[in-house]
């Protein structure tokens, strides 16, 4: 039988946080030996330890580094809470969780400025794998003294919306859906083609504008300025008279002249139509029609002129004559 020998340790050194652990017998003196050692959780081996002082409240273990083997439960006597608490301060390091980590309840992230997630696809509205009931759902930002903005879904119109920070939703133009844009303005289209039955109509006061002034097909659309000046082109046929008659000409035993000048100028042709040319004018010399292969026309600084070749037309120009010209004048 062993034994303990009280007079030789029962005043041990004394020194915080350690505990007297007896050891096995010794083989010399068959007595239990004393030993100040600290407190670890090999004293307390298979069995447990109650920390308590009467109730399952008052207890308490300090420790630097807690390794749990099994689990991590609450007694039901502290309701249907479990709170972890750090006395000093907030922790600087990392928590892992090695495996799922499932919160039945709200989650609420502090102090965050970046999450990260690897994974491709966020599940909203689902409780595990199973879709909950159809509702408007999606990501809000928050926006201090504004209103709040919104990515949703909208399970009504069964699309998704932004929201436009002003309480409404807009819709996101879809590739079969039938839109309407507002104060938008579109600089992507340069390749893009309407199908062939397809119609852009405007209502009310509404117009393309920014077309180039000169098309670039003989399909493409153009401005309305370039429709104009070829309007204004083609509606310009004036009538003017001849003011003087020069170059000195015969014509058998005819003398006269061979140029009759008008004080006037030729009308310009808009980009993509033919030069002004003599097939433009009508020329008319003392009421009778003057032949266009027998004339040449030019404008020399402000006047315009025709060059009569009297040996085809068969005759000269007098000073008394009366050449009138219609056509392509500019005013």
């Amino acid at each position: 039988m062993a034994y303990i020998d009280l007079v030789r340790q029962a005043q041990p050194q004394q020194r915080k946080q350690e505990v007297l652990v007896s050891t096995e017998v010794t083989q010399s003196s068959g007595l239990f030996e004393w030993e100040q050692k600290k407190m670890t959780p090999e004293f307390i081996g298979s069995g447990s330890l109650d920390l308590a002082q009467g109730d399952l409240t008052t207890g308490n273990i300090s420790a630097s580094n807690i390794s749990l083997l099994g689990g991590l439960y609450a007694s039901s006597s502290f309701g249907n809470s479990l709170a972890i608490t750090f006395p000093i301060g907030f922790m600087s390091g990392s928590v892992k969780v090695h495996g799922d980590l499932i919160v039945e309840g709200s989650s609420s992230f502090n102090n965050v400025e970046t999450m990260t997630v690897e994974d491709p696809i966020l599940d909203l509205n689902f409780t595990g794998s199973t879709a909950l009931g159809s509702q408007d759902s999606g990501i809000r930002v928050g926006r201090s003294g504004g209103t709040n903005a919104q990515l949703i879904f909208d399970h009504s119109e069964t699309r998704w919306a932004i929201d436009n920070a002003a309480g409404s939703n807009i819709n996101i133009v879809g590739v079969s859906t039938t839109d309407t844009l507002t104060n938008k303005t579109i600089t992507g289209l340069a390749s893009s083609t309407m199908a062939s039955a397809a119609n852009l109509t405007f209502s009310g006061d509404g117009e393309v504008l920014g077309l180039p002034t000169t098309p670039s097909d003989n399909a493409a659309a153009t401005s309305k300025i370039y429709v104009d000046q070829r309007d204004s082109y083609l509606r310009k046929c004036f009538v003017k008279k001849a003011a003087s008659y020069t170059g000195s000409a015969t014509f058998g035993d005819f003398s006269g002249f061979k140029t009759g000048s008008f004080n006037a100028i030729t009308a310009s042709a808009p980009t993509g139509f033919s030069a002004t040319n003599e097939n433009d004018f009508i020329f008319f010399l003392n009421g009778q029609y003057m032949e266009h292969d027998a004339l040449t026309i030019k404008q020399s600084g402000s006047l315009f002129q025709v060059l009569v070749d009297t040996d085809s037309i068969g005759y000269v120009l007098e000073a008394s004559d009366e050449i009138l010209a219609w056509g392509k004048f500019d005013s």
